[in-house]
């Protein structure tokens, strides 16, 4: 499952964001970016669960303008690999690709090979990454495999305790900059006048935002997390903000083996709909799932295949708003 994942631009410094998707075999991330003309180095980190870094990719031009890659174990570094090239330049631009591969990293700079790091943690340990330094980064993507629910599970994330609400590594959520609007962070109301879809990235939990203008039809809203091992439940609604209706309300409930579909007009809940072919969420496995405004009902796949469709209930789509809550981490909600 190729997956593609919208763009961040502009992040703040120092950067660092889940990766995207997930790690595997064949994942790419290109980060672009300035040197600034005061840099003595700069580094990009993939960090584990457990806060190891399984790949420091450090250019330094205080030490003989060289790359220094190394592993971080239990806070103890390895033995340094060092590379004599310098692809970089002070107040020069660069695109670093990394490729993960099953035995190694290979890094490309400016779209010249540049070096190949051999696994020394197995890389699917891996859960963010990080840039710090001085330098500024105008976009960073993550491009290829997606992780998906029969690959072998993640390794249990670095708090297990199954309602912890932020993973220990993630800033602060911010969004990509679209069409000169102010920021929008996680909690806080989207401006109803940006066209194209929002996108806010790590937001803190529980998660709620305004929607632009109304859920009309063929509008699409798409949920990027990970189940914790030990998740009791979520839920996600969309509601509308003045009735607080909920048109729909879609729970996973882990220990009753459901999916829970339903409505809530009025302050009373329907009755609720629970047939489904299998279970799409997996406590320990990443997600992705898309719910989309079909006219009639509202369509709902996860990792790309349809698990359910539900027939409005509620005449008029006036949903103006979305809410989040429950055993769940959030890498990014676009909307």
């Amino acid at each position: 499952n190729m997956a593609s994942f919208p763009p961040i631009y502009n992040p703040s410094m120092p950067f660092q964001s889940a990766v995207l998707g997930g790690i595997c075999d064949g994942k790419k991330v290109t980060i672009q970016g300035l040197v600034h003309s005061h840099c003595t180095r700069f580094a990009v980190n993939f960090i584990c669960f457990n806060n190891d870094i399984a790949f420091h990719f450090n250019p330094r031009f205080d030490d003989g303008h060289v790359i220094v890659c190394n592993t971080m174990q239990s806070s103890k570094w390895g033995s340094e690999e060092r590379t004599k090239h310098m692809p970089f330049n002070k107040n020069g631009s660069f695109e670093i690709a990394i490729l993960v591969l099953g035995h190694a990293f290979q890094v490309s700079v400016n779209g010249q090979y540049i070096l190949e790091y051999r696994h020394r943690v197995s890389y699917q340990s891996i859960q963010s990454i990080q840039v710090n330094g001085d330098v500024s980064l105008s976009v960073v993507t993550f491009t290829g495999p997606s992780f998906q629910t029969h690959m072998s599970p993640f390794p249990p994330p670095y708090s297990a305790t199954p309602n912890y609400t932020q993973n220990p590594f993630m800033t602060p959520a911010y969004t990509a900059p679209l069409a000169s609007c102010p920021p929008v962070f996680a909690g806080s109301m989207a401006p109803k006048t940006q066209k194209g879809p929002m996108t806010i990235y790590n937001p803190t939990m529980p998660f709620q935002a305004a929607l632009q203008g109304t859920f009309t039809k063929n509008r699409k809203i798409i949920i990027v997390g990970n189940v914790p091992y030990g998740a009791d439940r979520f839920h996600v609604n969309l509601l509308n903000s003045g009735s607080r209706n909920i048109y729909l309300h879609v729970a996973p409930r882990f220990k009753e083996g459901a999916l829970v579909r339903n409505t809530q007009d009025r302050g009373t809940w329907g009755p609720e709909e629970r047939h489904m072919s299998y279970m799409p969420f997996v406590p320990g496995q990443q997600f992705q799932m898309e719910i989309r405004n079909e006219g009639g009902c509202f369509g709902v796949s996860v990792n790309s295949a349809k698990v359910f469709t539900y027939v409005h209930r509620l005449p008029g789509n006036q949903i103006d708003m979305m809410e989040v809550a429950g055993d769940v981490t959030l890498t990014y909600i676009q909307f």
